[in-house]
């Protein structure tokens, strides 16, 4: 198999593992598979000499390899929601908050990357996906495929399959997992273990009839198919792409799965997965009792589509359980095994609030990852383990000023107001989206159901291209 050259780089030395999502995302020339593979497998051939050079002079820390491996994406996390988190944290802590330090802003090594797609110049989601867990650049919407492939198109799939970094690892017989609070098979998780022409292809009822014989959904791609079916956690929401559409949902009757089938993909899991040593769990309560010393599979889908943001969870019995609560015992099950593991957790929904221009919403669940990001700082052997914090792509929130003051509330006004029509403005604006009115109006209240003004009028805010 030819991704084995670069699999052996990427699941070996942890110093150049730092740098692999920069590498699947900037080169250029010809994007195909091969020449993708080529040149990062180079790329990192360098940076291994190099940093073996540098260890002999006490410049930097030995090259090891990594025993475990943690990939956090904030989906939509761009430099602008970085640096408003950063002070909206300080803030919280009764600080001025310009100073503070996000739990990454110490890591040893930051890197940049470049997040365009193949046929488009502002990256989406399951496209970035597909360039950062499978090293090769992918074509809008689609997920798990290289540029071959076209959207919505399930022929021109069939040979556009390009494994994921999850499959490496098991592989080597490592544990794997995925954690997110977006539905598990929405479009940044599934580009893990899914292959599909279209993101939006998570059950059979979104598969154009034509293509149902040819392709598979992506939610029976994770219970049927390698690598999904192997993975040891999945925890997430998305329960209705899984039962069919008879089947209520357990926590709201009201509302019924959307599988045309027939088919109850989650008993069919709990059948391939059987108990005591495996768990499929939906509430709190239920994941609260999972002993991750006792069991080595765990399926929990929290919500009927999407988690709820972070400050709407219900965290009762009856509720959800968080973003950290999640990720700890996710590794806890994994870190069993001796051979190592390989854990993804995204933080979702901070894109989801920016498309709706709801800076605090996007803040808070940025600030929910890093609790979650610090949590297995305090969980693992960081000489063993490998630990990256990235995003997938940007968003258009803008923080200007004119000699605004230090301290400013992050959800405040500038301190002068603008010169053209005598209204005060916040700091935090969009370029596009649902916050825009005409004539302009003021943000009376920073709440956490604000909507920040947008410049240009649209029902869901875009992507930022940086």
């Amino acid at each position: 198999m030819q991704h084995h050259g670069i699999q052996r780089r990427i699941l070996g030395p942890a110093l150049v593992l730092l740098t692999i999502q920069t590498i699947a995302l900037v080169l250029a020339g010809d994007q195909e598979r091969n020449v993708w593979y080529d040149a990062a497998t180079q790329k990192i051939e360098t940076r291994i000499r190099a940093a073996a050079a540098s260890s002999t002079t006490g410049t930097t820390p030995p090259v090891g390899e990594a025993r475990g491996v943690v990939l956090f994406v904030g989906d939509g996390m761009g430099m602008s929601t970085l640096t408003a988190a950063r002070i909206l944290s300080g803030q919280r802590q009764g600080n001025t908050g310009e100073e503070t330090e996000l739990a990454w802003d110490t890591f040893p090594a930051i890197a940049l990357a470049r997040t365009y797609n193949k046929d488009a110049q502002v990256g989406e989601s399951s496209a970035c996906a597909t360039a950062l867990v499978c090293g090769v650049k992918a074509n809008y919407e689609t997920v798990g495929l290289d540029s071959s492939a076209k959207f919505d198109n399930c022929l021109s799939s069939q040979t556009a399959r390009v494994p994921s970094i999850v499959e490496w690892a098991q592989e080597r017989g490592k544990s794997t997992g995925l954690v997110t609070t977006t539905r598990v098979t929405h479009a940044t998780p599934a580009a893990l273990y899914a292959h599909a022409s279209s993101r939006y292809w998570e059950d059979d009822g979104k598969v154009p009839s034509p293509a149902r014989t040819n392709c598979k959904d992506i939610a029976k791609q994770l219970v049927e198919d390698e690598p999904g079916r192997n993975l040891n956690v999945i925890l997430g929401g998305g329960r209705r792409h899984f039962v069919s559409k008879v089947t209520p949902d357990p926590e709201d009757p009201d509302k019924e799965g959307r599988r045309l089938d027939g088919r109850n993909l989650i008993t069919e899991w709990t059948k391939s997965h059987p108990e005591p040593t495996s768990k499929y769990v939906f509430s709190k309560e239920q994941f609260d009792d999972v002993d991750p010393g006792r069991v080595d599979h765990l399926l929990g889908l929290f919500a009927y589509s999407h988690m709820d943001f972070e400050v709407d969870r219900n965290a009762s019995a009856t509720g959800d359980p968080s973003l950290t609560e999640m990720t700890v015992k996710a590794l806890r099950i994994l870190k069993k095994n001796p051979k190592g593991f390989f854990l993804f957790v995204e933080g979702g929904r901070i894109d989801h609030a920016h498309h709706y221009n709801n800076a605090y919403r996007a803040l808070d669940e940025t600030l929910a990852m890093e609790e979650a990001v610090r949590a297995v700082l305090n969980e693992v052997d960081l000489s063993e383990t490998l630990l990256v914090v990235t995003a997938d792509h940007s968003h258009v929130l803008t923080l200007g000023g004119l000699a605004t003051l230090r301290g400013n509330p992050i959800f405040g006004s500038d301190s002068k107001k603008s010169d053209v029509d005598g209204k005060p403005y916040t700091t935090l604006l969009y370029s596009n989206g649902p916050g825009h009115t005409e004539p302009r109006s003021v943000m009376r209240e920073a709440g956490k159901d604000s909507i920040q003004t947008a410049g240009v009028p649209r029902s869901w805010a875009t992507h930022a291209g940086e």
